[in-house]
């Protein structure tokens, strides 16, 4: 059978059976791409008992030049895992795969998408927690937190109520909640007590940062959806900006002025608010607590963080 015996009509892809996965994606690939984009790709097919089940991902381009040799280097950017696509038998030798919705397929890339930069923020976040706990935007967001670590570690047992009436945020027991759940604390008919995990945390003597540290660690998305509490991902996500493209170039050294950054916050987060002027003073601040080096308005790694940072993260493509 011949290649132009694949074809799509009433939304669905129509291909004869092949000589394995390799025949499967080479016949269809095309078609898919010309329904759909040039940027997909069937990064995967699997046969089974009842069909083939294609998996799909979506590339596209970003510049990662260095600023100082103005290199020129594109790089593509394969997002994996966007969609699974089911082709089932038919009575002639065909199989017959349902094509889903254009939109519907852009909605699963951005979600995929998504996906992959909240757990590199994660890994950045865990990164570099230590040196931005430093800034004070970090340590008024965190205060709530830092209060209930001090009152579990030296004042349990005692009663929820009285850690309520002595904080001034309204959600004590959402909170509360939270660190329940990762276990740094034990309530009992209204009364608090040292969870497993605090118990432990005294016994190694560990110190307030570090317990935070954990906290963060572990509950980071916790304490993002739950909480609120955005500006965990601010710092990261802006010393991603940097990141994103360093590690695309295996390049800790990679050199970015402040206009790719801003490009890269714009490609890859779809934030297009930040000034300039606003997002140089955020690159000072991640400077001067030695998360990156920001000097006459370029931008290059420091090599602990791009270490810390590289063994943990999600496939960039």
């Amino acid at each position: 059978m011949s290649i132009q015996e694949t074809r799509i009509s009433d939304e669905s892809l129509t291909f004869p059976a092949g000589a394995g996965e390799v025949s499967i994606r080479n016949r269809i690939e095309g078609h898919l791409r010309y329904h759909y984009s040039r940027r997909l790709f069937v990064q995967d097919v699997e046969e089974s008992e009842d069909g083939y089940y294609v998996k799909v991902g979506v590339a596209y381009p970003r510049d990662v030049s260095d600023c100082r040799k103005q290199d020129n280097v594109l790089k593509m950017v394969n997002i994996g895992d966007v969609k699974t696509l089911y082709a089932s038998p038919m009575d002639d030798g065909y199989y017959r795969m349902k094509l889903p919705e254009r939109s519907d397929l852009y909605d699963a890339f951005k979600e995929r998408h998504k996906d992959i930069l909240t757990r590199l923020d994660w890994s950045m976040a865990r990164a570099i927690y230590s040196k931005v706990y430093k800034l004070t935007p970090v340590r008024n967001q965190l205060n709530s937190v830092i209060e209930i670590v001090d009152f579990i570690r030296h004042e349990a047992p005692d009663t929820v109520r009285r850690l309520e009436n002595a904080q001034t945020t309204s959600n004590t027991r959402d909170y509360l909640d939270v660190f329940e759940e990762l276990g740094y604390v034990r309530i009992e008919d209204g009364t608090m007590y040292q969870g497993p995990k605090m118990e432990s945390a005294d016994m190694q003597g560990l110190q307030e940062e570090d317990i935070i540290g954990d906290i963060i660690d572990e509950g980071y998305y916790l304490l993002r959806q739950k909480l609120g509490l955005a500006m965990l991902n601010h710092f990261p996500k802006f010393a991603n900006a940097y990141y994103l493209s360093a590690l695309r170039r295996s390049e800790p050294e990679l050199h970015l002025s402040v206009e790719d950054i801003a490009e890269n916050l714009q490609a890859e987060y779809q934030d297009d608010t930040t000034d300039t002027w606003k997002l140089g003073r955020k690159l000072d601040s991640l400077h001067d607590v030695g998360v990156l080096k920001f000097q006459d308005r370029e931008v290059t790694g420091r090599e602990d963080v791009y270490n810390s940072v590289e063994p943990n993260i999600p496939s960039l493509g």
